[in-house]
């Protein structure tokens, strides 16, 4: 028997070369059949074959970073046909396609091969997406085997017909449009299609360091789902009318109306379920024959997504323009992963996930005894996870809004100052609906007494004993605000000089996370008041600045014009730079759960203090955060620390590049480019550990890279 691969507290030093090979073309034609008919075709692809590399170079221990061979290939069509039907009147008609292939897969593995007998892994699943040994996460370390979601592929496909009417009619620029869209996903998405063993140290080490309990063998989480290849898709029309008024010599206004009607997510095979709380909770399945798009899809469609747009423009000065703007945009089929599709719930899919949590002594199993085995026919809800949607969900949308004025000080120096607002609703968030509510007594053996709000989908009133079922819940109900103010600084290119600088002074506020982005699930499902703060995409300030500059040596120049050798050695130089600063991101702070509440939420702790106090401001000499502002929450609470309360070390970068024109003839010239990425060599830090349990407070990685010099030959003609 095989021993399991080597585990280091000791960060490797494993080097590893990343293929990455890239080959696209494109094929346009454009055709006028006659002064009034106009063609136009485009077809693109693209192919990428890469890699993200694996933490170690042992394949069966290092692809569970999420190692992965991308192989990726993009396709699409563009045709169009316009016609003046008259001098004032405009046809555009419009046809698109588009289809994105995208596969997924482990470096080093055979697909189809299992390696778990090899290590004494025994009862392990078996199947055409097995490779290597299943992932195993101990807390605290790097995770073992594959990753949860390999492989994985998915081909998306879009289908799309336009039709869009210009009509210019006296002081009015009108526009009329329909779009038909067909969006249709296949995918292979799926976590744990050969189990997943997870061990987070709840028996030794009060949940912080997960290594004591893996010697000893106690599992205290696992989850293994049936794999299936989801055939979903979705029709949609929308329709438009906007006017654009020339109100008067100064002032010209836009506004219009949208109106999009979409169908929620159907499903080629209508294998469909979603979960009802009728009855102590039970799955609902689309009915054999259904007709309808709430009868197949079991969600009622929005029919209510009108999106109005206004706009205008007023001159008063002849220096001075404002402008402004307000519009909705509405988000529609948001895929956030795997997460709440219908589709991966029973009769199609069975996604068991057993776990106990803070204060269980049972183990869900121990090593020696073999992984659990599942049942693939019968619906024991208690074992499982289930997705679900709010049948009457509506469609997320994000209402933008702009206003400023422009300034010309000079004939080629403008001055832009803006006010930008960005406002999400009804955003599409992810909570544990059978999340348990500690009541704060203790049964005679000591375990805590919880509420469940549904009686199916639990064996016990405890979170520290039996089964409980991970309802994952989706709902359109998430907000963010962002408010900015933009000043912005531009010369335009003139005399062999341009130059811009632009700073951003901003707040996004959000009270829900996606699950592509951070840790979605809110600490108590039944509060999410608790979630609202900085969102983790606030960055306060940011500057950018840019500067070209052609040195006015050479011919055409102000020196040495006259051609000869002084001009092709010194002349035809440009010098640029980009400069780039902002503040730092938020920080996400976590900890040990002390809730007794069960099941799959986040986990923060107590804030004491200010957390900035007495810690460093160089991550390279002392913590960024203090640990004694900090504690683990008290037993059967929440944490109080409240969302995105700290932020993290900032960027800056410095990108610097020398051009030499070489010139052949008018229209023929040779280019030589020296580029330097990050040119000082500027250490940008990561956010520190935000973990009170391990390494809490500490800066241990960088982002970005390092500096890179590049050099580039390249041939205009």
């Amino acid at each position: 028997m095989r021993a399991l691969p080597a585990v280091s507290l000791v960060l490797p030093t494993f080097q590893y070369s990343i293929p990455n090979d890239t080959k696209s073309f494109d094929v346009r034609i454009d055709h006028t059949l006659n002064g009034k008919n106009n063609l136009f075709g485009r077809y693109s692809q693209y192919i990428i074959k890469n890699q993200d590399a694996p933490w170690t170079s042992d394949p069966v221990a290092g692809n569970g970073n999420f190692a992965t061979a991308y192989n990726i290939h993009e396709r699409s069509v563009a045709l169009s046909w316009n016609k003046t039907m008259r001098s004032t009147l405009l046809n555009e008609l419009r046809f698109g396609f588009n289809r994105d292939y995208a596969h997924s897969d482990p470096i080093g593995l055979k697909l189809g091969t299992s390696l778990a007998p090899d290590f004494g892994l025994s009862g392990i699943p078996v199947g055409p997406n097995s490779a290597g040994i299943p992932p195993i996460e101990i807390n605290g370390l790097v995770r073992l085997g594959s990753s949860p979601w390999r492989p994985q592929f998915q081909i998306s496909q879009v289908w799309q017909i336009l039709d869009n009417l210009s009509w210019l009619k006296g002081n009015h620029s009108f526009k009329f449009g329909y779009e038909y869209r067909h969006w249709s996903n296949n995918f292979l998405d799926i976590r744990a299609p050969q189990g997943e063993i997870a061990v987070n140290g709840i028996y030794t080490a009060g949940g912080g360091f997960g290594l004591p309990d893996f010697l000893l063998g106690d599992v205290d989480s696992v989850n293994f789902v049936t794999p299936t290849v989801v055939h979903n898709y979705t029709n949609g029309h929308s329709f438009y009318g906007q006017d654009t008024w020339r109100a008067r010599r100064d002032l010209t206004v836009t506004f219009g109306l949208r109106y999009e009607l979409f169908s929620p997510l159907l499903n080629h095979q209508d294998q469909l379920s979603n979960f009802s709380p009728a009855n102590g909770g039970e799955l609902v399945t689309v009915a054999p024959n259904a007709s309808g798009w709430f009868e197949r899809s079991l969600i009622h469609p929005d029919r209510n997504d009108f999106a109005p747009r206004l706009g205008f423009s007023y001159h008063p000065l002849e220096r001075v323009v404002f402008r402004g703007g307000y519009g909705v945009f509405y988000q529609h089929g948001v895929r956030i992963g795997s997460e709440s599709i219908l589709a991966l719930n029973p009769p199609a899919v069975f996604s068991y996930s057993l776990g106990q949590s803070q204060g269980s002594t049972t183990p869900v199993f121990q090593l020696q005894n073999g992984f659990p085995q599942f049942s693939s026919t019968t619906v024991d809800l208690t074992q499982l996870q289930i997705r679900a949607q709010d049948p009457n969900q509506r469609t997320s949308y994000v209402e933008q809004v702009s206003f400023g004025p422009e300034l010309q000080l000079a004939q080629n120096l403008s001055l832009d100052l803006s006010y930008v607002g960005n406002f999400a609703r009804k955003m599409n968030r992810l909570r544990d609906g059978n999340q348990g509510i500690f009541t704060g007594n203790f049964d005679g053996s000591g375990n805590a007494i919880d509420i469940y709000p549904f009686a199916n989908l639990n064996t016990s009133n405890s979170s520290q004993t039996g089964n409980h079922s991970f309802l994952e819940l989706a709902t359109n109900d998430g907000n963010s605000n962002y408010n900015a103010l933009l000043v912005s600084l531009r010369r335009r290119f003139a005399q062999g000089v341009s130059y811009g600088v632009s700073y951003t002074w901003s707040h996004n506020i959000a009270d829900y996370v996606d699950n592509l982005t951070g840790t979605a699930f809110p600490q108590n499902s039944y509060d999410y008041g608790a979630e609202r703060g900085d969102s983790m995409f606030d960055v306060r300030q940011r500057f950018v600045g840019f500067l070209t500059y052609e040195v006015p040596v050479g011919k055409g120049k102000k020196y040495l014009n006259q051609g000869g050798v002084a001009n092709a050695i010194l002349g035809g130089w440009q010098v640029n730079t980009i400069v780039t600063k902002q503040t730092g991101a938020t920080i996400a702070l976590s900890g040990p759960d002390r809730s007794f509440s069960g099941g799959v939420h986040a986990s923060r702790p107590d804030c004491l203090g200010d957390g900035r106090a007495g810690a460093s401001d160089d991550p390279r000499t002392g913590l960024w955060l203090n640990p004694a502002a900090f504690a683990t929450a008290a037993s059967g609470q929440f944490g109080n620390c409240p969302v995105g309360r700290y932020h993290g070390p900032g960027f800056t970068n410095v990108d610097l590049s020398l051009f030499k024109s070489f010139p052949i003839r008018e229209s023929m010239r040779f280019e030589f480019r020296a580029e330097a990425f990050n040119a000082f060599n500027h250490a940008n830090f990561s956010n520190p550990g935000g973990n009170i349990s391990s390494g809490f407070g500490i800066i241990s990685n960088t982002v970005g890279d390092p500096r890179e010099f590049q050099f580039a030959l390249k041939f205009y003609f």
